[in-house]
Protein backbone atom coordinates (compact mmCIF):
# COMPACT_ATOMS: atom_id res chain seq x y z
CA UNK A 1 0.00 0.00 0.00
CA UNK A 2 1.29 3.43 -0.86
CA UNK A 3 1.97 5.73 2.04
CA UNK A 4 -0.97 8.11 2.59
CA UNK A 5 -3.19 5.96 0.37
CA UNK A 6 -6.05 6.49 2.79
CA UNK A 7 -5.93 10.30 3.19
CA UNK A 8 -8.98 10.78 0.96
CA UNK A 9 -10.91 8.18 2.95
CA UNK A 10 -10.02 9.82 6.27
CA UNK A 11 -11.22 13.22 5.09
CA UNK A 12 -14.39 11.78 3.57
CA UNK A 13 -15.23 9.82 6.70
CA UNK A 14 -14.76 12.81 8.98
CA UNK A 15 -16.84 14.99 6.66
CA UNK A 16 -19.67 12.45 6.60
CA UNK A 17 -19.68 12.29 10.40
CA UNK A 18 -19.76 16.09 10.70
CA UNK A 19 -22.46 16.73 8.09
CA UNK A 20 -24.47 13.67 9.12
CA UNK A 21 -24.58 14.70 12.78
CA UNK A 22 -25.71 18.20 11.84
CA UNK A 23 -28.42 16.88 9.50
CA UNK A 24 -29.63 14.38 12.08
CA UNK A 25 -30.00 17.15 14.64
CA UNK A 26 -31.88 19.23 12.07
CA UNK A 27 -34.17 16.31 11.23
CA UNK A 28 -34.94 15.65 14.88
CA UNK A 29 -35.73 19.32 15.43
CA UNK A 30 -37.89 19.73 12.32
CA UNK A 31 -39.32 16.18 12.48
CA UNK A 32 -38.55 15.84 8.79
CA UNK A 33 -38.18 12.21 7.69
CA UNK A 34 -35.96 13.12 4.71
CA UNK A 35 -33.47 15.14 6.78
CA UNK A 36 -33.38 12.50 9.49
CA UNK A 37 -32.84 9.77 6.88
CA UNK A 38 -29.99 11.44 5.05
CA UNK A 39 -28.31 12.44 8.31
CA UNK A 40 -28.41 8.84 9.52
CA UNK A 41 -27.19 7.62 6.12
CA UNK A 42 -24.19 9.95 6.28
CA UNK A 43 -23.30 8.68 9.76
CA UNK A 44 -23.45 5.12 8.44
CA UNK A 45 -21.18 6.05 5.53
CA UNK A 46 -18.82 7.78 7.95
CA UNK A 47 -18.59 4.56 9.97
CA UNK A 48 -17.94 2.62 6.76
CA UNK A 49 -15.03 4.92 5.91
CA UNK A 50 -13.63 4.57 9.43
CA UNK A 51 -13.65 0.78 9.12
CA UNK A 52 -12.09 1.07 5.65
CA UNK A 53 -9.23 3.22 6.96
CA UNK A 54 -8.61 0.85 9.86
CA UNK A 55 -8.48 -2.06 7.39
CA UNK A 56 -5.83 -0.35 5.27
CA UNK A 57 -3.83 0.40 8.40
CA UNK A 58 -4.00 -3.30 9.42
CA UNK A 59 -2.29 -4.93 6.45
CA UNK A 60 0.28 -6.53 8.73
CA UNK A 61 -2.61 -8.56 10.19
CA UNK A 62 -4.38 -10.13 7.17
CA UNK A 63 -7.20 -11.73 9.19
CA UNK A 64 -8.09 -8.44 10.91
CA UNK A 65 -7.75 -6.53 7.63
CA UNK A 66 -10.19 -8.90 5.92
CA UNK A 67 -12.73 -8.65 8.75
CA UNK A 68 -12.59 -4.85 8.71
CA UNK A 69 -13.01 -4.71 4.91
CA UNK A 70 -16.06 -6.96 5.15
CA UNK A 71 -17.52 -4.84 7.96
CA UNK A 72 -16.87 -1.66 5.96
CA UNK A 73 -18.53 -3.17 2.90
CA UNK A 74 -21.64 -4.30 4.79
CA UNK A 75 -21.94 -0.90 6.48
CA UNK A 76 -21.57 0.94 3.17
CA UNK A 77 -24.24 -1.30 1.61
CA UNK A 78 -26.63 -0.44 4.44
CA UNK A 79 -26.06 3.25 3.71
CA UNK A 80 -26.44 2.70 -0.05
CA UNK A 81 -29.80 1.01 0.52
CA UNK A 82 -30.93 3.77 2.88
CA UNK A 83 -30.06 6.65 0.53
CA UNK A 84 -32.38 5.18 -2.13
CA UNK A 85 -35.31 6.16 0.09
CA UNK A 86 -34.25 9.83 0.03
CA UNK A 87 -35.25 10.74 -3.57
CA UNK A 88 -38.41 8.70 -3.04
CA UNK A 89 -39.38 10.74 0.04
CA UNK A 90 -38.37 14.11 -1.41
CA UNK A 91 -39.37 13.85 -5.05
CA UNK A 92 -41.59 10.84 -5.83
CA UNK A 93 -43.46 9.80 -2.71
CA UNK A 94 -46.68 9.22 -4.64
CA UNK A 95 -45.13 7.45 -7.65
CA UNK A 96 -45.57 3.71 -7.85
CA UNK A 97 -42.49 3.26 -10.06
CA UNK A 98 -40.34 4.98 -7.43
CA UNK A 99 -41.29 2.34 -4.88
CA UNK A 100 -40.19 -0.37 -7.30
CA UNK A 101 -36.91 1.43 -7.93
CA UNK A 102 -36.17 1.61 -4.21
CA UNK A 103 -36.97 -2.09 -3.91
CA UNK A 104 -34.68 -2.85 -6.87
CA UNK A 105 -31.79 -1.01 -5.22
CA UNK A 106 -32.25 -2.94 -1.98
CA UNK A 107 -32.47 -6.24 -3.88
CA UNK A 108 -29.26 -5.42 -5.80
CA UNK A 109 -27.40 -4.74 -2.55
CA UNK A 110 -28.63 -8.01 -1.02
CA UNK A 111 -27.86 -10.06 -4.15
CA UNK A 112 -24.43 -8.46 -4.53
CA UNK A 113 -23.49 -9.15 -0.93
CA UNK A 114 -24.89 -12.68 -0.75
CA UNK A 115 -23.54 -13.63 -4.18
CA UNK A 116 -20.05 -12.38 -3.37
CA UNK A 117 -19.98 -14.43 -0.18
CA UNK A 118 -21.20 -17.45 -2.14
CA UNK A 119 -18.38 -17.24 -4.71
CA UNK A 120 -15.71 -16.67 -2.07
CA UNK A 121 -15.26 -12.89 -2.31
CA UNK A 122 -16.80 -11.67 0.97
CA UNK A 123 -14.60 -8.58 0.90
CA UNK A 124 -16.06 -7.55 -2.47
CA UNK A 125 -12.70 -6.64 -4.03
CA UNK A 126 -12.75 -8.86 -7.16
CA UNK A 127 -14.83 -6.97 -9.76
CA UNK A 128 -13.28 -8.78 -12.72
CA UNK A 129 -13.69 -12.23 -11.19
CA UNK A 130 -16.93 -11.74 -9.26
CA UNK A 131 -20.00 -10.88 -11.33
CA UNK A 132 -22.02 -10.30 -8.15
CA UNK A 133 -19.84 -7.26 -7.40
CA UNK A 134 -21.65 -5.43 -10.22
CA UNK A 135 -25.05 -5.91 -8.59
CA UNK A 136 -23.76 -3.93 -5.62
CA UNK A 137 -22.34 -1.29 -7.92
CA UNK A 138 -25.66 -0.91 -9.74
CA UNK A 139 -27.43 -0.61 -6.39
CA UNK A 140 -24.95 2.08 -5.39
CA UNK A 141 -24.98 4.18 -8.55
CA UNK A 142 -28.75 4.04 -9.17
CA UNK A 143 -29.68 6.37 -6.25
CA UNK A 144 -26.86 8.76 -7.25
CA UNK A 145 -28.18 9.04 -10.81
CA UNK A 146 -31.74 9.34 -9.52
CA UNK A 147 -30.85 12.21 -7.17
CA UNK A 148 -28.92 13.98 -9.93
CA UNK A 149 -31.71 13.65 -12.49
CA UNK A 150 -34.45 14.72 -10.06
CA UNK A 151 -32.45 17.68 -8.82
CA UNK A 152 -31.67 19.00 -12.29
CA UNK A 153 -35.23 18.33 -13.51
CA UNK A 154 -36.82 20.27 -10.66
CA UNK A 155 -34.24 23.03 -11.03
CA UNK A 156 -35.26 23.43 -14.67
CA UNK A 157 -38.99 23.52 -13.88
CA UNK A 158 -38.61 26.05 -11.05
CA UNK A 159 -36.45 28.46 -13.06
CA UNK A 160 -39.54 29.63 -14.96
CA UNK A 161 -41.37 30.17 -11.68
CA UNK A 162 -38.48 32.25 -10.37
CA UNK A 163 -38.69 34.52 -13.41
CA UNK A 164 -42.41 34.97 -12.72
CA UNK A 165 -41.85 35.64 -9.05
CA UNK A 166 -43.69 32.44 -8.05
CA UNK A 167 -40.70 30.69 -6.49
CA UNK A 168 -37.90 31.89 -4.23
CA UNK A 169 -34.52 31.82 -6.02
CA UNK A 170 -32.88 29.84 -3.21
CA UNK A 171 -35.57 27.15 -3.38
CA UNK A 172 -34.82 26.65 -7.06
CA UNK A 173 -31.07 26.78 -6.42
CA UNK A 174 -31.33 24.01 -3.82
CA UNK A 175 -32.59 21.69 -6.53
CA UNK A 176 -29.50 22.55 -8.55
CA UNK A 177 -27.30 21.76 -5.57
CA UNK A 178 -28.93 18.36 -5.23
CA UNK A 179 -28.47 17.74 -8.93
CA UNK A 180 -24.76 18.55 -8.64
CA UNK A 181 -24.45 16.31 -5.59
CA UNK A 182 -25.97 13.45 -7.59
CA UNK A 183 -23.52 14.08 -10.42
CA UNK A 184 -20.59 14.02 -7.98
CA UNK A 185 -21.75 10.73 -6.48
CA UNK A 186 -22.21 9.26 -9.96
CA UNK A 187 -18.66 10.22 -10.95
CA UNK A 188 -17.45 8.77 -7.66
CA UNK A 189 -19.05 5.43 -8.48
CA UNK A 190 -17.23 5.30 -11.81
CA UNK A 191 -13.97 6.16 -10.02
CA UNK A 192 -14.63 3.26 -7.64
CA UNK A 193 -14.54 0.86 -10.61
CA UNK A 194 -11.01 1.97 -11.40
CA UNK A 195 -10.04 1.84 -7.73
CA UNK A 196 -11.13 -1.78 -7.29
CA UNK A 197 -9.81 -2.97 -10.64
CA UNK A 198 -6.44 -1.41 -9.78
CA UNK A 199 -6.46 -3.22 -6.43
CA UNK A 200 -7.43 -6.48 -8.16
CA UNK A 201 -4.39 -6.11 -10.45
CA UNK A 202 -1.81 -4.79 -7.97
CA UNK A 203 -3.09 -5.90 -4.55
CA UNK A 204 -2.48 -2.38 -3.21
CA UNK A 205 -4.72 0.65 -2.86
CA UNK A 206 -3.78 3.59 -5.06
CA UNK A 207 -3.34 6.90 -3.24
CA UNK A 208 -4.32 8.81 -6.39
CA UNK A 209 -7.58 6.92 -6.92
CA UNK A 210 -8.43 7.05 -3.22
CA UNK A 211 -7.96 10.81 -3.24
CA UNK A 212 -10.06 11.12 -6.41
CA UNK A 213 -12.90 9.24 -4.70
CA UNK A 214 -12.49 11.50 -1.69
CA UNK A 215 -12.64 14.58 -3.92
CA UNK A 216 -16.00 13.54 -5.38
CA UNK A 217 -17.29 12.76 -1.88
CA UNK A 218 -16.31 16.20 -0.58
CA UNK A 219 -17.82 17.92 -3.62
CA UNK A 220 -21.17 16.18 -3.01
CA UNK A 221 -21.06 16.99 0.70
CA UNK A 222 -20.32 20.64 -0.05
CA UNK A 223 -23.41 20.82 -2.27
CA UNK A 224 -25.58 19.27 0.44
CA UNK A 225 -24.17 21.55 3.13
CA UNK A 226 -25.03 24.57 1.01
CA UNK A 227 -28.53 23.21 0.38
CA UNK A 228 -29.35 22.70 4.06
CA UNK A 229 -27.13 25.19 5.89
CA UNK A 230 -26.92 28.01 3.39
CA UNK A 231 -24.83 31.00 4.58
CA UNK A 232 -26.68 34.30 4.49
CA UNK A 233 -24.14 35.83 2.10
CA UNK A 234 -24.61 32.93 -0.31
CA UNK A 235 -28.39 33.33 -0.18
CA UNK A 236 -28.10 37.05 -0.95
CA UNK A 237 -25.85 36.30 -3.90
CA UNK A 238 -28.31 33.78 -5.35
CA UNK A 239 -31.24 36.15 -4.79
CA UNK A 240 -29.38 39.01 -6.46
CA UNK A 241 -28.48 36.90 -9.49
CA UNK A 242 -32.05 35.69 -10.04
CA UNK A 243 -33.88 37.10 -13.12
CA UNK A 244 -36.92 38.09 -11.04
CA UNK A 245 -34.74 40.02 -8.62
CA UNK A 246 -33.09 41.91 -11.47
CA UNK A 247 -36.48 42.81 -12.93
CA UNK A 248 -37.78 44.13 -9.63
CA UNK A 249 -34.69 46.22 -9.12
CA UNK A 250 -34.84 47.78 -12.60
Amino acid sequence: MEENAYIGSVISGLAYFAVGARLLRLGIRTRSASEWLIGLTFLIWGLSYALWVFSMASQSQPALESQLIIASRLTANLGNAAIAFFPFLVFRRRSAWAKYLVALVVICMILGTAGSIWVGDPEGVEPLANAWWWFEWIGEIAPAIWIGVEGLHHYGTTRARVRLGLCEPMVSHRYLLWGLAGISWTLLDFAIIGQFIDFWATRSWSAGLDNLVGLFEIAALAMIWLAYFTPAAYQRRIAGAAPAAKTEGA
